[in-house]
């Protein structure tokens, strides 16, 4: 069993924002800790205009596939992170105590400019939330 503390990033169709966002907490994370993205109606593919913003910063995500949420994503995960993203009743509970949500504008049938200023915004919320998630192992390792 692994170790390394999951980081749960969620959209609706799991297609962008989760995707995004997952993608750009693991390349700044360093392997401290792991993202994985989900959503609660997955699309078929990942969306062109997230593949092409994240290739831009050198993250591949062509070959991913999206997903739908499950029980034991939310239960391991550390932290579950909503971009816009409300959970159904029997999963919101699982994960009550560790849900946050980061609003995001809404780029559907927009340029891939407006996914390119999302992507900023998401890489600028996981670097707060990596140095949060610092802080917390940091103070854990202090009491030990």
């Amino acid at each position: 069993m692994s170790t390394t503390p999951t980081v749960l990033f969620l959209c609706p169709h799991n297609a962008l924002r989760s995707v995004i966002a997952a993608a750009l907490f693991n390349q700044l994370a360093d392997d401290r800790a792991h993202g994985e993205s989900a959503g609660t109606e997955p699309d078929d593919r990942v969306n062109e205009r997230t593949i092409a913003v994240l290739c831009e910063v050198g993250i591949e995500v062509a070959d991913e596939k999206p997903g739908r949420v499950t029980r034991e994503q939310l239960e391991q995960a550390i932290r579950v992170v909503g971009l816009d993203c409300p959970l159904p009743p029997e999963l919101s509970a699982i994960a009550a105590d560790k849900f946050e949500n980061w609003p995001m504008p809404d780029t559907s049938g927009k340029p891939v400019e407006a996914v390119r200023e999302v992507r900023d915004l998401i890489r600028a919320r996981v670097e707060h939330l990596l140095g949060e998630l610092a802080a917390v192992s940091g103070g854990d390792r202090e009491r030990r």
